[in-house]
């Protein structure tokens, strides 16, 4: 099973992703105060997803390669669970550590991230399987 686009490829959308929204969160730092918006709490969530999205793309593509279906789902299950277990430990370690002083627009915010990271993630996978050979 070739691939005309090296599997590194998977990643850059990711990355840009990350680095383009790093670069909005720091620039835009005074309006998400105005908006309520703790931007250190954002950015700190942005890279939780940044590295648990990298983790379930590698097990995804992992998935991708498998021949057997147990195999294939195993991967599968295994990168969306941790990617979702991950997101919520985050959070529930965010609340206890602040109390009553959670910042939702920064979870909200996050929120919305981890909704963009999926679909950067699913995108690129699909598109990396329709230009494989074989497959």
């Amino acid at each position: 099973m070739t691939s005309k686009t090296p599997a590194k490829k998977l990643f850059i959308p990711v990355v840009i992703f990350f680095i383009i929204t790093n670069a909005l969160l720091i620039g835009l730092k005074t309006r998400l105060g105005k908006w309520g918006i703790d931007q250190s709490v954002t950015i700190i969530g942005n890279l939780v997803l940044f590295v648990v999205t990298i983790a379930s793309l590698l097990m995804y593509q992992q998935a991708m390669k498998q021949a057997s279906t147990a195999a294939f789902l195993r991967n599968t299950y295994s990168g969306l669970l941790i990617k979702l277990f991950v997101c919520m430990a985050a959070v529930l370690v965010y609340a206890m550590a602040v109390g009553s002083a959670v910042n939702k627009g920064a979870i909200f915010t996050c929120m919305f991230f981890y909704f963009v990271y999926t679909f950067i993630e699913i995108r690129s996978l699909l598109r990396w399987n329709k230009e494989r050979k074989n497959a």
